[in-house]
């Protein structure tokens, strides 16, 4: 049995039959069980009928005690057939009962006892006379099942042999035949007649896989010839490459070989190293240990990208190339191979032997000029060290005479004996020495910082304080020139450690810029603490205007030394070092000036410091 192979056919109709042979069991035991419960029921029904007839005729002979009249009647009830015996019990009869009953046995009897009653003329209520016992027989109901289970045996097993013929007839005309001639298709297909079809009979689901079948038949036939055509394109590029290309298995005998690396090896055509059956490297000579390399490397990365390597031709001639190669993926069982290309690197080669020997002697002119640059750039640096203490250090000697000549300014406007025309010049040689004076604070304080010797002095210091004396002093200037000069000053700590002198400087040139540069509208000094740690306090300290703001660009090079941003700028005069000067110092108090402007709209300067608080 389990060598039989049954077709589709076969395995169809069986699921047929099986499903129809089901549904026909179910489908007779339906009818039966159905056919049954009505006949039981009629019996039922007639069973009562009969005992309402009896309860009714045997009323009155019982009354009377009429005997004769009650055995007839006996006798009337069991001409019934489905009737099998039937029994009156009544006082008057005496005490044995009168009984009726078929001498067979009965087949499954229905038994039913009801009363008998008599009703006389007048009388209120009906009296008892008796009871009977009436058993009815299911022999004919059985009968009547069987002859229906046998019409329905019959009649299921025309329907089933009706179905099977007709499944069979189908199957063959719409599945088997058509699925044979697909399976011929196939075979024609395998065998390699490519292209081939099959007629479509039906429209109907094998006729779509048919369709199908004879698609893919073609597109075989078309994919067939791509490929014929593809390697046929291959080969041409194989033998015609410029480049040599190989292919080797496991244990470097050549399995094919191209004109150009036959030729590169020393060779008269392709033909020839293959006719030698020789391992490759029998054919040329290379470095052991770089051959090593290479193939520890294709079995570690399965491939070799542009390995340069130095061989030896068939012929004798040293040989410089590059070689790339990958072992070929194969399926399991399948002997391993590595294909790959080469080039003839041995011009390039010289060239880059050639391009060393020049680089080299570059990098040496490179090495020499880099020396004589790093000795300018530290005699650069000394010199500037040496200019930044000098101008460090000559601080009392530019100041001595400008104090001596301001000194004697002020005398001269005390001198009542001086005019009014000579006080003008006196005040005009006070002022231009208080600018030079100013300038070179400036000068000074840059070159101390580039010197590395400004240090802060923090000293104990009443916050606010400090902020009023810096607003009232450019309040003035700011009224002369019909500025709005406020202050938005936050809930501040009331002693800070702090260097009031660098603190007061920082805030003097930024707002001193901020009325240099705003000719109409306000400038605001704002402070607010952002937020407490311990006995530490973050400010922010910010300076806003409606000045003539800058531009991105300006603000990029507006805090370089010397630097003046615009025209307005060189116009207002000035070193351009305040603003040089105060980044530096925030620096030193551990924060840095930020800017924001846009311009026509003003300017927002901010610095954010961290101050020991000593309240």
């Amino acid at each position: 049995m389990a060598g039989i192979r049954f077709g589709i056919q076969a395995r169809l109709m069986g699921g047929v039959v099986l499903a129809a042979c089901l549904l026909s069991a179910l489908f007779g035991w339906y009818w039966l069980h159905h056919e049954e419960d009505a006949l039981d029921a009629a019996l039922h029904q007639r069973q009562i009928r009969m005992a309402s007839i009896v309860a009714r005729g045997f009323s009155a002979p019982l009354w009377n005690v009429d005997t004769t009249t009650i055995a007839n009647l006996l006798d009337a009830v069991m001409a019934d057939p489905e009737v099998h015996a039937i029994e009156i019990h009544a006082a008057g009869i005496g005490a044995a009962p009168m009984l009726r009953e078929r001498a067979r046995a009965a087949v499954e009897p229905l038994r039913l006892d009801f009363d008998i009653v008599h009703t006389e003329p007048g009388a209120p209520e009906p009296k008892l006379v008796g009871r009977a016992t009436l058993v009815y027989t299911r022999e004919q109901v059985l009968e009547k099942v069987g002859e229906t289970r046998d019409f329905i045996v019959e009649l299921l097993a025309g329907v089933l042999t009706a179905l099977l013929v007709t499944t069979g007839v189908m199957l063959n005309l719409l599945v088997k035949r058509p699925v044979s001639r697909l399976g011929q298709l196939a075979g024609r297909v395998a065998a390699g007649e490519l292209g081939a079809r099959a007629e479509v009979e039906h429209h109907d689901e094998i006729g779509q896989l048919t369709e199908q079948f004879n698609a893919m038949s073609a597109q075989l036939q078309f994919s067939s010839e791509g490929l014929r055509a593809s390697e046929a394109r291959y080969r041409g590029l194989f033998e015609h490459a410029t480049e040599g290309i190989f292919q080797i298995d496991a244990s470097g005998r050549l399995l094919d070989i191209n004109r150009a690396l036959a030729q590169m090896l020393g060779f008269p055509d392709a033909e020839r190293p293959l006719r030698l059956q020789r391992p490759l490297t029998q054919l040329v000579r290379a470095d052991s240990r770089a051959l090593r390399r290479i193939a520890m490397q294709l079995l570690r990365e399965r491939r070799v990208q542009q390995w340069p390597l130095l061989i030896e031709s068939y012929d004798g001639r040293p040989l410089w190339i590059e070689l790339s190669a990958r072992l070929v993926p194969v399926e399991a069982g399948a002997p391993r191979r590595i294909e790959g290309m080469v080039s003839d690197i041995s011009l390039r080669h010289l060239a880059e032997e050639e391009l060393k020997r020049h680089r080299d002697h570059l990098e040496e002119l490179v090495h020499e000029r880099t020396l004589e640059l790093s000795e300018a750039k530290q005699r650069a640096e000394a010199a500037n060290q040496s200019k930044s203490r000098f101008l460090a250090t000559m601080s009392h000697e530019f100041r001595t005479p400008l104090n001596a000549i301001l000194g004697f300014t002020q005398l001269l406007q005390m001198d009542a004996s001086v005019g009014p025309p000579q006080q003008a010049k006196v005040a005009l040689i006070r002022d231009s020495g208080e600018h030079l004076l100013g300038l070179i604070a400036d000068v000074l304080d840059m070159a101390s910082i580039e010197a590395g010797k400004v240090r802060l002095q923090p000293a104990p210091l009443d916050l606010r304080a400090l902020l009023e004396v810096v607003a009232d002093s450019v309040r003035v200037r700011a009224e002369l020139k019909s500025l709005r000069f406020a202050t938005e000053f936050d809930t501040l700590p009331q002693r800070v450690l702090a260097d009031g002198q660098r603190l007061r400087q920082v805030l003097l040139n930024l707002l001193s810029n901020a009325v240099k540069f705003t000719d109409a509208g306000e400038v605001v000094l704002g402070v607010r603490e952002l937020r407490r740690e311990g006995s530490r306090a973050r400010l922010r300290l910010a300076v806003r205007d409606t000045g003539i703001g800058m531009s991105p660009e300006q603000v990029a090079r507006l805090f370089q030394p010397f630097e003046q941003v615009s025209e307005a700028s060189r116009r207002a005069g000035g070193t351009g070092l305040g603003l040089s000067i105060s980044q530096e110092l925030v620096r030193l108090m551990g924060g840095q000036i930020e800017v924001a402007s846009t311009p026509g709209q003003g300017s927002l300067f901010s610095v954010e410091v961290v101050l020991q608080v000593l309240d």
